[in-house]
Order: C-alpha cells, then structure tokens, then sequence
C-alpha cells in the first residue's frame, strides 16, 4: 500500500513538475493593437488676487488608437510597452465660470498621448508587482473666444479677435501598481482576463502656453492614477479578439507662478476613460 502512494505521487509530482515547465516554456509574450473611444475631461481651477474663483470644464469624445506588447524575460521578469494616441481631436466647448456664474467660452480640442513602460515581477505567472515610468503629452487648443455673450473676445491693443493658443503639458511620472492575468497565453477556447493598477507622481514636467511667450512651467506637484482590465477569446490558434476599458486620472496640486509674477498655472485635473476592441497575438510554442 505504502508503494503504492508513493509510486502515485511520484506520478503526481512528476506530471505537475512536466506541466509547469510547458506552462512556461510556452509563454513567450504577446502584442496587440486596440481601437476605441475615449472620453476626455479637461477642469482647471484657480483663485485670482481680488478673490474671484475661476473654474473651468471641458469635455469630449474621441477615436483613440492603442497597441503594445508583453516580453517574457526570464521565470522571474516580464517587460512591458503600451502606448496610446488620440488618433483625431474632436471640437467642443470649453467654458469659464467666475464664482459660478459664465464669464467666457472658447472651442477647445485635446490631444492625448501616453507611454507606459512597465517591469513585472512575478510572483506566479497571475500575480506581478508592476513598476517603471509613464509619459504623456497633452496638447490641449483653444481658439473662437466668445465673452458670456456670446459675443467674440477683442484684444485690447489691436482690436483684432484673439487667435488660437496652444497649451503643452509633458510630464515623466514615476509609477507601481499591480497586475493580474488569469493566464499568460492564449489557449484553445477560453477566455482570458487582464487587471492592472497603477499610482505614479511626477518626476518631470514641462508646460508652455502660446499665449505667453517665453514661459516655462516645471511644476512636479502631480500624480496620476489608472485602472485597466481586458476580456478575450481565442478565435484562431494564438490569436484572441477582445475589448478593453481604461480609466486615467491626473492630478495637478496647488497653483504655480511664472517669474513675471503674473502668469499663473492653475490646479488641474484631467480624466480619460477608453474602451473598445482589441486583437492580441501570443507567441507561444505548442
């Protein structure tokens, strides 16, 4: 009886040790491409010398474009790249309120990019401790100056409508979350399931506006915040069709002043979200 156990979990042990080891001889990494929307909202908020409070709110809806891979390093570590681009900036209507009441509008369109470049620790094949950088570049335009009115917005030396601006905002941040994937590759018809979440803060940025010449912000008072999950099905061998949703949020703390001591930055917050389809091709062997 007592060989019999233990012929039976040697069998065990041997069966359970061959098919980890093809578990992770088969996983070599993926990519994939994603096409979607995304919802951009864009406030700013500042208080001005004379105690007025300005606020100010924008939002709108875009085709975005997403694509990255997964690259198995070793049992230990993965790497990753995503990137994402707002492939055509839509047109809406920005407006200011002073204490609550508008005080001007503008059109307003943002373009959005962002790369992220993570390290993963595993700690299994499901459960990573994630860890690197994200940058993004804002562009946000701002053009058609109207008054509470309606009526357009004069430059006071010229006379003349005030034309387009132009607001850039860079920003390195340094980021850590977690990560989960119910299954690293793709297997004949099944689903397969994808979390991660981040925090990152400002380690560099740098922020001009058109309208003020020769003004530079490099204020690091930011941090940025992320959730992302995916669902997908294997349509062909190592090929799955899925869909995505993402949510961005960014912080900008506390009010900064040029050396003019005039031009101000306001604080700040920007929110994405982005869902879609994705189609993700894993390199495994079989």
């Amino acid at each position: 009886m007592k060989k019999l156990l233990l012929l039976s979990s040697l069998v065990f042990l041997t069966y359970a040790n061959e098919n980890t080891q093809q578990t992770t001889d088969n996983y070599r990494g993926y990519n994939y491409i994603s096409i979607g929307m995304e919802q951009v909202q864009y406030e700013e908020d500042i208080t001005l010398s004379n105690g007025l409070k300005v606020h100010s709110k924008a939002t709108a809806s875009s085709p975005v474009y997403i694509s990255g891979s997964l690259m198995r390093v070793n049992d230990t570590f993965d790497f990753s790249i995503d990137i994402s681009s707002t492939i055509l900036p839509t047109q809406v209507d920005e407006k200011w309120y002073a204490d609550g009441s508008l005080a001007q509008q503008n059109k307003f369109d943002a373009l959005i990019t962002n790369m992220q470049f993570l390290g993963h620790y595993k700690f299994t094949n499901n459960h990573r401790l994630l860890a690197g950088v994200m940058y993004k570049l804002n562009s946000f335009k701002r053009y058609d100056f109207r008054d509470e009115n309606g009526n357009p917005i004069l430059d006071a030396d010229t006379g003349a409508k005030i034309g387009l601006t132009e607001e850039r905002v860079a920003t390195l941040y340094a980021a850590i979350g977690y990560g989960y994937e119910s299954t690293p590759f793709a297997k004949p018809d099944s689903f397969r399931f994808k979390l991660d979440l981040l925090a990152a803060h400002a380690i560099w940025n740098e922020a001009t506006n058109t309208g003020f010449e020769r003004v530079v912000f490099d204020s690091i008072n930011g941090y940025k915040l992320s959730a992302s999950g995916y669902v997908g099905y294997t349509i062909y061998d190592n090929v799955e069709l899925g869909c995505f949703l993402t949510y961005f949020k960014e912080y900008k703390n506390g009010v900064d002043t040029a050396d003019d001591q005039h031009t101000k930055w306001p604080d700040n917050t920007l929110s994405i979200l982005q869902g879609g389809l994705s189609i993700v091709w894993n390199f495994s062997q079989n």
